[in-house]
């Protein structure tokens, strides 16, 4: 390896890692159950005081613990008692140990509780941002950012690109994936591009552009002209957008997101394993 080469950690390389997080739908991260941990505890901080006889709510969160008893764990109002020290542990298991289906309830239980301070609603929101989780509080509800199809095409685009030798494109591949994961938006997006551009450029060798290699393709009848025109108008984009092509001159400056980092890795990942079974067994 020369010092040129771009670095890919291990686990990248190896295979472990290879989804970004925020394609890994039905998975809980042990960073995000951790900050779930931390800002619910921070509430529990907040409302709760101590005094000779021990630990007591806030009358806000009398009615939160309360609340959570009967409408949330569905226990009868008589073996309710009012104590912030097992709710602490309850919170503390919960977080760590349930699976997502009854932890994300309990978090949009928290989210949409009228009780619940402001500070914990936007904390628990930051938390899935913070932790590049799959999901993402909108409107006092957890949804998925991302798509099973969007998964499934990263990883077939990294097996396709690997069993046909196409070491470039799945190198961009991965680290498309790597910036996804990292938060780094234009760099994602500029590494799908360039993933396309890379295998393109190998079945049309010495054309230079990803433009010039598709009307190549197009021309040889291996590419579709809708499929051409859509990936042209796409790698226009990225040539245009301040930032994404040019980000050590524009870095601060790209108009890009998470969504369009999402969606230009699904799509450049689909057109990757396309121009895979494109290539000669020779290429």
């Amino acid at each position: 390896m020369t010092t040129e080469d771009p670095y890919i950690p291990f686990s990248q390389r190896a295979g472990l890692s290879q989804v970004p997080p925020q394609l890994k739908l039905g998975e809980v991260s042990s960073e995000l159950r951790q900050l779930l941990e931390y800002y619910l505890q921070l509430e529990w901080d907040r409302n709760t005081g101590s005094n000779y006889n021990g630990i007591f709510y806030n009358k806000a969160w009398g009615r939160v613990a309360q609340d959570f008893h009967v409408k949330f764990l569905k226990q009868r109002i008589s073996n309710y008692r009012a104590n912030p020290t097992d709710l602490l542990k309850g919170l503390q298991e919960l977080t760590q140990k349930s699976e997502i289906g009854f932890l994300f309830d309990a978090i949009e239980f928290f989210v949409r509780n009228p009780q619940c301070s402001h500070e914990l609603k936007r904390d628990l929101s930051r938390a899935f941002v913070e932790s590049r989780a799959a999901y993402r509080i909108v409107e006092q509800r957890i949804i998925a950012i991302g798509s099973e199809e969007q998964a499934e095409a990263f990883e077939r685009a990294i097996t396709d690109t690997e069993k046909s030798g196409s070491i470039a494109a799945r190198s961009h591949l991965i680290s498309a994936g790597t910036a996804l994961r990292d938060g780094e938006w234009a760099a994602s997006v500029r590494e799908s591009i360039n993933a396309v551009e890379s295998m393109a450029l190998l079945l049309a060798p010495n054309k230079g552009t990803l433009g010039a290699a598709l009307a190549v393709l197009e021309k040889d009848g291996r590419l579709h002209g809708g499929l051409k025109t859509a990936f042209s108008a796409l790698y226009g984009y990225t040539s245009d957008e301040e930032g994404v092509r040019h980000a050590l001159v524009f870095q601060n400056e790209a108009h890009v997101d998470e969504a369009d980092a999402l969606f230009m890795l699904g799509a450049c990942a689909s057109f990757v394993t396309y121009l895979v079974s494109r290539k000669p067994s020779d290429a």
